[in-house]
């Protein structure tokens, strides 16, 4: 016998039963490991499309999903296959898996396994009892069905579930092929950004993230479907955790109404099979920062471009601007709405004319936009990047104006004035314009109030040079009569301004009336304002008469009966009528002194009169401050309630005695004032007489220089009227009418001198009456005037030389006749005291006759040089501007 190692072999019978039940194993098991793996990656598709069909699912659970599907295949399969396959590769293996079916089986099977593998030499089982004891068993096998003895098998139910799995995804994909891709891709990339398909598609353009509404409003959400989106009946929404919405299907579309919020809040929004989880962020409504417009004014204006602000709402331009309406909002803004309607839209259409423009983050600029004459009405309505509108429009009315024309005023003095011919007046031109002045000045025209052979006074001065800009304007003017060449005569004034509009005429100030008077006409004038004031004097006097008479009916009575209280309201009124009366004398006082003031200017009234005149100013002065002022108090005095009855009368006799005296002062105050007039209209006549004689020898001297013309065709001799120059016509008719007035001035003068005698019974006036009425002069005067008519131009001058030296002597001769009374007079009553008074007033009229005399040479000077300032065009002026200043004629000042 050999001694080596001999390993006996398994029956072959049983070797091949072992071996057909292991493939049995293998395969079973391996097949239920495959089907679990498609089980699983089939049923995580599932899951993730029945889920999507719910809800979105997040990426991260659908990442699981697929984890949790394929990890079936990718680990539990090789565990699987491992433990069958692997783990069941041996004959003990398949022994030992086949005793837990048949247990007395399995361990005779693990007993022969065991048999094979002993060595001969290790035992004492002789071969041949082995082979018997194997035999045995392969014949106990060969009988058995191992089939029955395989571990529980999977594969029927695998199959099932994976058959129900294969059933759901096959009818998923013919019924909903598209939701079925859709879930295919967002299973297989779950982190992919793929949108989840529904049926019902909700436009997601129109509902941002995040959601902004205004703060603290009730705001609503529409969710709109797709045009390819199913239409569910209802669909609903929630605020957070709160109750559900629900809202009906209306034109594709949905809407839910919420309460106002004051923080970020989520909404949950459901319809169909579409889900929206939205954010919504409350926020102000936006508002506007600026509201301005930029104005470019018609060119003719000539102004620069301005920025006005129009935060009030409300503009008023001129006809023919253009505007540029510009909006700042506190927010970018995504559009701007902008309409304007004026009447004649509103009366044709129903529909507001838009205004484009553009938009640069948060402003918006409008294209330029004409103004006309109507009112203009514009809306402004804004969105801002949110789509936030705001909550009420802003509107803006624009007015337009036309150009007005300019104003101009003459200040500062009164409408009717007059004045001196030597002297100047002081008064303010001002001139307003809406839209800028471009000149303002003022223009004269005189008249003549008797007949004259001179051209009346016209001229034209410009003052102001404005510019586009200057509204209004004062210019304060000095004009004197001597500077611009004005004889006196009446004078119309007047201010003119000149705006920019093209084609417009000046605008005028009202007029006022200048008296440019003589010396003589102004010492009437003195007379008739001295009269004035006698008859104001008197109707005082007549007051306080009648008061005096009152207040003396009271001081007959007792003092009981002044303590009672109907006499005591009777002094009362007593004592505010005295008031009165103290009021309106001082009045007259300062009338009365500007009387005298004005009478100085003339420096030809003599200084008696000017004394009675000064007397009677500080009379009444001294009556209105002092006399009537204790009269009234006296009056109050006696009403008191703590006086006795011996007082109260006592201050109604002081108040009588008083007011007595007061009386008499007045009575010897109107008699001054009289005498003061009465030498004034006496001086009148010595006046008049030289102004007539003044008038002949201006006839006279100007025939002589029409006479003397060296012109051979301006001849005036031994010529008939129709034949000579036009020139000449018109001043020998200006003469002929000058003879009439001055004629007739010879008459009046004649009938004033038998007035004035009548009433004075002065015989150096009688005197002057006979001689005028004996010289038979009113013929003499028609007599010149029939040579002027009949062009006898050597007669007529020769006469009027003659005629003005005698009206010059019958003055002279009423001069000196009442000189002499006034010296006669004078030095009988006043004694060396008073004669030392006369002159001292003399002194101080000389004094304020040389004050006067500077005051006008200063305000000529002023005058001169304004005149040259402005007839001097100023630097860089066009020739024709300059020429708008009118020339002005040199004329004589009488």
């Amino acid at each position: 016998m050999s001694d080596t190692h001999q390993q006996k072999p398994l029956p072959e019978s049983l070797r091949k039963q072992l071996k057909n039940f292991r493939g049995r194993v293998w395969r079973v098991k391996v097949l239920e490991a495959l089907l679990a793996g498609f089980f699983g990656i089939l049923c995580s598709y599932v899951l993730v499309f029945a889920l999507d069909r719910m809800l979105p699912t997040p990426g991260f659970v659908r990442l699981i999903i697929l984890i949790g599907g394929v990890s079936l295949f990718a680990i539990f399969a090789p565990i699987w296959i491992n433990r069958w396959v692997f783990k069941h590769r041996r004959e003990n293996q398949i022994a030992h898996l086949i005793a837990k079916q048949y247990p007395r089986l399995g361990d005779r099977l693990l007993g022969v396994v065991e048999l094979q593998n002993q060595d001969e030499h290790d035992t004492s089982l002789s071969p041949r009892l082995r082979e018997a004891a194997m035999a045995e068993v392969a014949g106990e096998v060969k009988d058995r069905d191992l089939q029955n003895a395989l571990p529980p098998s999977w594969l029927a139910r695998w199959s099932l579930a994976l058959l129900v799995l294969v059933g759901i995804a096959a009818t998923a994909w013919t019924l909903t092929p598209k939701a079925s891709w859709n879930a295919a891709q967002r299973w297989f990339m779950p982190l992919a950004e793929i949108e989840r398909y529904t049926e019902t598609k909700i436009d997601l353009s129109k509902l941002p993230q995040p959601y902004y509404v205004a703060h603290g409003e009730a705001f609503s959400v529409e969710l709109d479907l797709t045009a390819d989106s199913n239409t569910p009946e209802i669909a609903k929404a929630r605020e957070g955790a709160k109750p559900w919405m629900f809202s009906s299907l209306k034109n594709r579309s949905y809407k839910f109404d919420f309460p106002k919020i004051l923080k970020d809040q989520e909404l949950e929004l459901r319809v169909g099979d579409a889900f929206v989880t939205m954010l919504v962020s409350p926020v102000m409504r936006p508002s506007l920062e600026e509201i301005s417009l930029q104005l470019q004014y018609p060119k003719y204006l000539q102004r620069k471009d301005e920025i006005i602000d129009v935060t009030s709402g409300q503009a008023t331009l001129v006809e023919g601007s253009t505007i540029t309406l510009k909006v700042r909002s506190n927010r970018e803004l995504s559009s701007v709405m902008i309409n304007k309607k004026s009447p004649e839209q509103v009366k044709e259409t129903t529909t507001d004319k838009r205004i484009e423009g553009t938009i640069a983050y948060n402003t918006f600029t409008s294209n330029p936009l004409a103004v006309g004459l109507d009112q203009t009405k514009i809306s402004l309505n804004w969105v801002d990047i949110y789509k936030l509108k705001n909550h009420t429009p802003t509107n803006l009315t624009i007015d337009a104006q036309a150009d007005a024309a300019p104003s101009a005023y003459i200040q500062n003095i009164a409408d009717e004035i007059y004045v001196l011919a030597d002297s100047a007046i002081e008064f303010e031109i001002l001139a307003e314009d809406d839209y800028g002045i471009q000149r303002a000045g003022i223009q004269w025209q005189g008249s003549f109030t008797k007949p004259s052979p001179h051209t009346p006074a016209k001229g034209n001065l410009d003052i102001i040079q404005g510019n586009p800009t200057l509204r209004n304007a004062a210019e304060p003017m000095i004009f004197s009569f001597q500077a611009y060449d004005i004889r006196p005569q009446k004078l119309a004034m007047q201010a003119w301004s000149e705006d920019y509009k093209e084609g417009r005429a000046r605008s005028y100030s009202a007029p006022i009336t200048i008296y440019v008077l003589t010396k003589q006409e102004h010492r009437e004038l003195i007379e008739q304002r001295t009269q004035a004031a006698i008859n104001k004097l008197e109707d005082i006097m007549r007051a306080e008469q009648d008061a005096l008479d009152e207040n003396t009916r009271l001081e007959r009575k007792s003092g009981e009966e002044l303590q009672q209280q109907e006499n005591k309201e009777k002094l009362a009124e007593q004592g505010d009528k005295e008031k009165e009366n103290a009021d309106a004398m001082k009045e007259l006082s300062k009338e009365m002194e500007d009387i005298f003031k004005d009478a100085a200017k003339n420096g030809k009234i003599d200084p008696a009169t000017m004394k009675k005149l000064a007397e009677s100013a500080l009379d009444m002065k001294e009556m209105a401050e002092q006399s009537m002022p204790e009269v009234a108090k006296k009056l109050t005095d006696a009403q008191s309630a703590e006086n006795t009855d011996q007082k109260a009368k006592e201050y109604v006799r002081e108040a009588v005695e008083k007011q007595n005296d007061l009386v008499k002062k007045m009575e010897e105050t109107i008699a001054k004032t009289n005498d003061a007039n009465k030498q004034l209209e006496a001086g009148t006549f010595i006046n008049r007489l030289r102004k007539a004689a003044g008038d002949e020898e201006e006839i006279a001297n100007t025939i002589i220089s029409a006479v003397k013309n060296p012109n051979p065709e301006r001849l005036v001799l031994s010529q008939e009227f129709k034949a000579i120059d036009p020139e000449d016509q018109r001043i020998m008719l200006n003469l002929y009418a000058l003879q009439q007035q001055t004629a007739s001035d010879i008459r009046w003068i004649q009938e004033d001198l038998g007035h004035f005698f009548s009433r004075t019974q002065q015989e150096e006036h009688q005197e002057l009456l006979d001689k005028m009425q004996t010289s038979n002069i009113d013929a003499g005067m028609e007599k010149i005037l029939s040579d002027i008519e009949q062009n006898h131009n050597c007669k007529a001058w020769t006469d009027a030389k003659e005629k003005a030296k005698i009206l010059r002597d019958w003055a002279s001769s009423l001069q000196d006749a009442t000189a002499k009374k006034d010296d006669a007079g004078g030095g009988g009553g006043g004694g060396a005291g008073g004669v030392s008074e006369d002159e001292d007033f003399e002194f101080m009229l000389k004094v304020m006759e040389l004050i006067q005399k500077e005051q006008n040479i200063r305000g000529n000077n002023r005058s001169l040089e304004q005149k040259r300032r402005l007839l001097s065009p100023p630097i860089g002026a066009s020739e024709s501007h300059s020429s708008n200043q009118q020339p002005l004629k040199s004329q004589p000042i009488q």
